[in-house]
């Protein structure tokens, strides 16, 4: 197979060419040599050998990136904008791809946005734009593309199985009295189409049933009977609080910001409803994109904090800050909290009202009692020690500090071997240049949020599917990094046309003296008079 040529600089018969309708520093034209630029050879072995020209996979390439730039993802209005729209035209070439070739494309090559991604962010790295010392992640949700009416609960799955299946067994009882009912081979032929229709959409929802009994397993025994799936789009888990909607079938994305050039360095589209478990994943694509880099910092979200990372960042001497969604449960302090304080304050206390002493191995309680450790218990994800006041008996805190369920009436608490990790943490984000880290994820990462989809409009996918919803956030990333890294390369060549202009004006000044000197030489003399009178 061959590609249909295209030249942007062919002269029409009436005298102009795509060039004369796009200015010199148009975004169109920049995109259209970043692409050329790009490493193309795995997506040019996607194509056969065989069959008719189709369009060059770069001009595709570039068409979408430039899309995606600008914040349009359907097909039929790139379409109609490449037929209209001199940018678009000059990025396709003119050769106006339809609208059933830009989805195909899109469709087949997706795998292969996280590699063009990574080649964009290295490049960005390779020119300087910033030294990427310093990344803020945070994690955002995009509805998936389906309708909320497809949602389906294990109830309303087996009333509707039973439904179809009660319409299979009378279809079948009409074929079974074709000869009474006196039908036609084309009637029973349509009775056994429909039936054959039936019976592929009863297994669809039986096998629907099947993924959602496997999702409530991870669930909480509470929140399983209201938890439905929804049939277009199964991959898709039900998440909650979607850009302040009540909540739907949704993706969880993942990014993470470089703070000085607000370009995305890496991303990630996971189908977890919560961020626990996404740091180390984000941190090893940083450094797999970047490069690693000893002395980068990370300022993370506050849905992020949780142990296992924490251990891996103090063990392995990450720089990070975590902000802590319950610090009021970290004994990290030195004093414990005063009688006084409490019975002002009047409220339950919290593990944080204790101190905790590790050479000694114990918790001391507000009113002065100790609470030593008792064993080590161990569960299928965490492992603990069980520390109990010997004798709770008169504390004037006691109606404060015991539970309802408390049947031992003694106060226990449950430390994880890995808290002093959060307590590490939590002492950490009381000094000053925490707290400016933060404050600077808040300006980092957000903002990047509320450009992609306020700004680009990107607030649900258009394709179905974890695997084609990746190669489509990498498509989202793509076009906000192509506005960054052009709004950078017009920067730099406004500064160069600048120091240029400074230079020759500067020159000028300096050939204005010199000829002012040099024409002072040959200055005609006034005559001298020999007789005066």
């Amino acid at each position: 197979m061959s590609f249909i040529p295209y030249d942007r600089n062919q002269i029409d018969l009436l005298g102009y060419s795509l060039n004369d309708f796009v200015p010199a520093d148009a975004k169109s034209r920049y995109v259209v040599e970043l692409v050329n630029n790009l490493d193309l050879t795995t997506l040019i072995e996607h194509y056969s050998t065989q069959g008719a020209d189709s369009f060059d996979p770069a001009l595709m390439l570039a068409t979408w990136f430039f899309s995606y730039s600008e914040g349009e993802t359907r097909t039929r209005k790139i379409e109609e904008k490449c037929h209209r729209d001199t940018h678009y035209m000059f990025v396709s070439a003119n050769l106006r791809p339809d609208h059933t070739s830009l989805s195909r494309f899109r469709k087949t090559h997706l795998d292969l946005m996280s590699d063009y991604f990574v080649q964009l962010v290295q490049a960005a790295q390779a020119e300087g734009l910033s030294d990427f010392r310093e990344i803020s992640t945070d994690g955002t949700k995009l509805q998936a593309s389906c309708s909320s009416k497809k949602n389906k609960s294990s109830d309303a799955l087996r009333k509707k199985i039973a439904a179809i299946r009660s319409d299979i067994d009378a279809y079948m009882a009409r074929c079974d009295m074709a000869e009474v009912n006196d039908l036609n081979e084309d009637d029973i032929a349509s009775i056994r189409e429909k039936i054959k229709q039936l019976e592929s959409k009863e297994q669809l929802l039986k096998k629907r049933r099947e993924q959602l009994e496997e999702r409530k397993k991870e669930l909480k025994p509470e929140s399983r009977a209201k938890h439905t799936i929804n049939l277009v789009e199964p991959d898709a888990p039900m998440m909650s609080k979607i850009d302040g909607a009540k909540g739907g079938a949704a993706y969880n994305c993942q990014m993470s910001v470089d703070v000085d050039s607000y370009l995305i360095v890496a991303n990630d589209t996971v189908q977890a409803r919560n961020d626990k478990n996404q740091f180390l994943p984000q941190f090893e694509l940083i450094n797999k994109n970047l490069g690693y880099d000893p002395y980068r910092k990370y300022n993370i979200d506050s849905g992020y904090f949780a142990l296992e990372p924490l251990e891996y960042i103090f063990e392995n001497s990450i720089d990070a800050v975590f902000n802590d969604p319950t610090p009021q449960l970290r004994s990290s302090h030195t004093d414990v909290t005063s009688v006084a304080a409490l019975t002002e304050e009047d409220r339950k206390l919290t593990r944080g009202d204790f101190r905790y002493d590790a050479d000694g191995n114990y918790y001391e309680c507000p009113d002065g009692r100790k609470l030593p450790f008792v064993r080590r218990k161990k569960e299928t994800k965490r492992c603990y020690d069980l520390y109990r006041c010997e004798n709770c008996d008169g504390c004037p805190l006691q109606e404060k500090c015991l539970g309802k369920r408390n049947v031992s009436k003694c106060r226990n608490i449950r430390r994880d071997i890995r808290e002093t990790y959060a307590e590490r943490m939590s002492a950490k984000l009381k000094s000053e240049n925490a707290k400016e880290r933060l404050k600077r994820r808040a300006m980092t990462v957000e903002p990047v949020f509320g450009n992609l989809k306020e700004n680009l409009g990107f607030r649900r996918f258009r394709l179905r599917g974890l695997s084609q919803v990746k190669g489509e956030f990498n498509l989202m990333c793509i076009g906000h990094n192509i506005n960054i890294l052009f709004k950078y390369a017009q920067k730099r060549t406004n500064q160069a046309m600048a120091a240029k202009a400074k230079l020759e004006k500067q020159f000028s000044r300096i050939l204005d003296a010199f000829f002012l000197q040099f024409s002072s030489y040959f200055r005609p003399q006034k005559p001298v008079k020999l007789f005066v009178g």
